[in-house]
């Protein structure tokens, strides 16, 4: 009897519960990572750096786990277009050194509203959540000023 060169014949390979595991466990990180994006301030600079250089800032101190924090941002969206060129619409994330920095040195909640002149100066603060008319009757008032 003479040694067979013949390999066994080739089985249909199923992946095991282990690699599924692992497919499974991607999709939910990169379903969770979307989902993260989806709640990251959209349209707005984080470039605090803009304080003080000109012209007014209004920066809102943003938590996106705060309801009153997205509430007011949600606000201040409806807004942006009536002070488009006049008002630099900031956001300063909390979760972010930049943000973080920022609110502990103006001593803010996470959830606030700060207006700033052209010339840097803080004018006004406003803390929790704020709707559009008090946002609206804010920039009104401290741009004549």
């Amino acid at each position: 009897m003479g040694i067979s060169t013949k390999s066994p014949p080739a089985q249909a390979t199923r992946p095991n519960s282990r690699t599924w595991h692992t497919i499974l466990i991607i999709l939910v990180i990169i379903s969770f990572a979307g989902v993260l994006i989806t709640l990251l301030p959209r349209g707005y600079s984080q470039d605090l750096s803009l304080i003080g250089k000109g012209k007014s800032a209004f920066v809102l101190v943003h938590d996106h786990n705060k309801l009153a924090s997205l509430e007011t941002m949600n606000a201040m969206n409806t807004l942006r277009g009536e002070y488009e060129g006049r008002v630099n619409f900031l956001v300063a994330d909390v979760f972010t050194q930049e943000g973080k920095g920022f609110a502990e040195k103006y001593d803010t909640l996470f959830t606030a509203l700060i207006f700033f002149a052209p010339n840097g100066e803080r004018l006004k603060t406003l803390y929790g959540q704020q709707d559009a008319a008090t946002i609206r009757e804010t920039l009104n008032q401290q741009l004549r000023n």
